[in-house]
């Protein structure tokens, strides 16, 4: 009988030597996964805010600017861009990143998208344009479309002619910058002159 009681007695205190194994390696695990969870939290964090740290990430003028032709009459900005596009356009994504990059380099004037795909604005859609009043406004493809105190100013249709215009203005203000050191470059070398004679 004492026999059987020790026996009892040391498998009751073998079981619960294995049950404190069993739970202090329950714990390490959480443990280990508590840590994985919050070093992996924190490195997805960092690589979020250092993609938003880039402005132009930012830049979305067709969200921003996205309106149907029927608010064209109450605009009240002096002058402005209409970049009226079908929505099977293969060069949207172009125009969007042109127009993006010039938005985030200040340029002064205002981009509005009127997407021909939405039904406000497919009666837009012609066979053939018709680019002289706001009023009586019609385009067979993708035109851009510079208005100026309500009036149309310039119209360019088609991608290329397009594309070709949104750059102009890249090049343009490279040139001036060119121009300009060449200017001061000049300045400069006239001011040598002036000071060996």
């Amino acid at each position: 009988m004492i026999e059987q009681k020790t026996k009892d007695e040391k498998e009751m205190v073998s079981n619960t030597f294995s049950i404190k194994k069993l739970l202090v390696i329950i714990a390490i695990i959480i443990l280990v996964l508590a840590a994985f969870y919050f070093i992996t939290d924190y490195f997805i964090k960092n690589r979020k805010t250092d993609e938003q740290a880039n402005p132009l990430d930012s830049v979305n003028v067709r969200e921003s600017n996205d309106i149907d032709y029927s608010y064209v009459d109450k605009m009240v900005a002096s002058s402005y861009y209409l970049l009226i596009d079908k929505p099977d356009d293969e060069n949207n994504d172009q125009y969007d990143q042109i127009i993006n990059l010039l938005k985030y380099s200040s340029f002064p004037i205002e981009f509005y998208y009127i997407d021909l795909g939405k039904d406000a604005n497919k009666s837009l859609l012609a066979d053939k344009s018709s680019l002289k009043s706001l009023d009586d406004l019609k385009v067979k493809d993708t035109t851009l479309i510079l208005v100026s105190d309500g009036e149309i100013k310039e119209t360019y249709e088609g991608s290329e002619a397009i594309t070709n215009h949104l750059f102009s203005y890249f090049t343009t203000s490279t040139d001036e910058s060119d121009s300009n050191s060449n200017s001061n470059q000049t300045e400069t070398s006239n001011k040598e002159d002036t000071s060996n004679k």
